[in-house]
């Protein structure tokens, strides 16, 4: 009818040999939309063989689909977090403001106390590489032998970070930092 689409379409060539062995699998993923219908219809068709063809009816009547979740997390109206909260004086002395900002402030929990990956989508400027850091002392305190690796999409940044950290983690806290920048990258377009 005018409202049927196909969703998934496959040619498969099923020989003598295959049709007497094990039964053969097919694998394929197809979108189920709400509200959704009551059945989809899987059918398979020889292009051979006249009137040769197979109709399977798979119900959605008992489908449970799960949870619709959202792919963000709101920003919660929280009271600054001031910089004592790391508990740490040279810590804090790595920094030149007195509160942690309201990303910072949200996430500190998750990232200074616990060993959870953490995956933070935020604007240019709103303290990603501040809490990054957070991360990055959590590591200190709890497996000081471990290293850290940062991976930037630009040389020019790495450069600054290599830069910022060379004066406050270094110099301050006497960690060690090697930078290594490969010499060569080929233009996106060539890539791989």
């Amino acid at each position: 009818s005018e409202n049927d689409t196909i969703y998934h379409s496959e040619l498969f060539t099923l020989t003598k040999k295959m049709a007497r062995g094990t039964p053969t699998k097919m694998s394929f993923n197809i979108p189920i939309f709400e509200p959704h219908p009551p059945q989809y219809y899987i059918r398979a068709v020889s292009d051979s063989w006249l009137h040769a063809e197979s109709i399977f009816t798979v119900s959605f009547h008992n489908l449970t689909l799960p949870q619709t979740q959202i792919t963000h997390t709101e920003l919660l109206d929280l009271k600054p977090l001031p910089l004592s909260a790391l508990g740490n004086k040279a810590y804090e002395d790595l920094y030149r403001f007195t509160h942690f900002n309201p990303i910072q402030t949200q996430a500190f929990h998750v990232l200074y106390h616990t060993e959870t990956n953490v995956l933070l989508g935020a604007p240019t400027g709103s303290g990603k590489t501040i809490s990054a850091e957070l991360a990055m002392l959590h590591l200190f305190n709890t497996q000081p032998d471990m290293k850290v690796v940062y991976i930037a999409p630009l040389k020019a940044i790495v450069r600054e970070r290599m830069n910022d950290w060379r004066h406050r983690l270094v110099t301050q806290l006497g960690k060690k930092m090697v930078c290594s920048i490969p010499s060569f990258l080929p233009p996106i377009h060539h890539r791989a």
